[in-house]
């Protein structure tokens, strides 16, 4: 008896502790993070706020490992109307990437009867600022790619080319006038799984053109097991309901290695909702609570958003992010034209008119 009396001080004793020694971690974190980020070379003031941010992702950051993709692939020969020899060359022999290829006739006429018959495109294209989420169209619940206990997966490619086809749904069936169905959905989870072999490598950094090229010749992977929990990421299988193929996918520029040009990012995501961005992760992205985020970092990027609007006024665009909704403002945020090199290796994805029907067809007869 007196032993476990013993224990069950000694137990008292460490719960009440426990929450102030939890709390020190956190405020030391904390304090680490701002400290690299204020030490951090930046040529104006600061335009934004730091939040206070969890300890997960304090830990382990997005950037991660270098990107596997800068490994060199197979020459493909270009389709010169869209991007030049020398653009593909530069893009293989310094990124590894080709150019998006071999678009069929039939996505080609879809792409250029969308752009002629959205009579008030330019109109759009001009307005001073612009958001989706006022417009009609929901940009669905954020993600947190990291977890509890100091670990971040880096899966944030997953969460951001999941976000722009689900936007690009909506968007068509808005454009067509019939229901978009989400009885099955598409998850994180479910992606990587199915696009990862190796279940080591689940929470490695991936490229949002690998996603896309996946939906395209696989498809988008829809229902099954939709939970995500990044610590036991070792343990996810591929075990969708269905596929649901793309038409297709491109860059929003011709030398997507550069930061595409306002406007050229601003008539993609009129055209087709959003767009998938590369950005530099800094010792301050993390941080970012309000305001327009300026840190202005130009090295290559490690971490993609979407982009849903701009505001001319702030000079900014519209981001959803994967951090969850403590970071920016309940998963959103601004970033400055150009900041961190947003707008690089922009590209934009388009659903496929059939493989919608099929999949409403399918659901339908599955109802009855």
């Amino acid at each position: 008896m007196k032993v476990l009396s013993i224990i069950k001080i000694l137990l008292i004793i460490f719960c009440s502790v426990l929450p102030v020694f939890t709390q020190t971690i956190l405020d030391n974190l904390q304090e680490t993070q701002e400290k690299l980020c204020r030490e951090q070379p930046i040529s104006q003031n600061r335009t934004y706020s730091f939040r206070q941010a969890p300890r997960s992702t304090l830990e382990k950051g997005a950037a991660g490992p270098k990107p596997w993709y800068r490994k060199l692939f197979p020459f493909l020969k270009p389709p010169l109307e869209k991007y030049g020899v020398d653009d593909v060359r530069t893009l293989k022999e310094n990124y590894g990437r080709p150019a998006p290829l071999g678009e069929t006739k039939r996505s080609k006429a879809i792409r250029a009867n969308l752009e002629q018959n959205l009579f008030d495109l330019e109109q759009k294209v001009k307005l001073s600022k612009f958001d989706w989420r006022e417009n009609g169209i929901k940009a669905g619940a954020v993600g947190n790619q990291g977890g509890t206990k100091g670990f971040a997966c880096n899966t944030c490619w997953a969460f951001a080319t999941i976000d722009a086809i689900q936007i690009g749904r909506q968007l068509a069936a808005t454009r067509e006038k019939r229901e978009f169905n989400q009885s099955l959905r598409p998850s994180a989870r479910q992606l990587v799984s199915c696009m990862v072999k190796k279940p080591e490598e689940f929470c490695s950094n991936n490229w949002h053109g690998s996603a896309f090229d996946f939906m395209l010749e696989k498809g988008l992977p829809l229902g099954g097991v939709t939970k995500y929990v990044p610590e036991d990421h070792k343990t996810w299988e591929c075990e969708p309901d269905e596929y649901l193929k793309i038409l297709t996918w491109d860059f929003v520029s011709s030398s997507p290695q550069k930061i595409a040009s306002t406007t050229e990012i601003k008539k993609a995501i009129i055209l087709y909702g959003s767009v998938v961005s590369m950005l530099s992760f800094d010792n301050c992205f993390w941080l970012y609570s309000n305001g327009v985020f300026n840190e202005e970092r130009f090295r290559d990027g490690s971490h993609f958003v979407i982009i849903i609007g701009w505001d001319d006024e702030k000079g900014a665009w519209l981001v959803k992010n994967s951090y969850g909704e403590d970071w920016g403002e309940k998963g959103f945020g601004w970033i400055k034209y150009g900041s961190n090199n947003i707008g690089q290796w922009a590209a934009f994805v388009v659903p496929d008119p059939k493989e919608e029907e099929r999949i409403i067809n399918k659901l339908k007869e599955g109802e009855k």
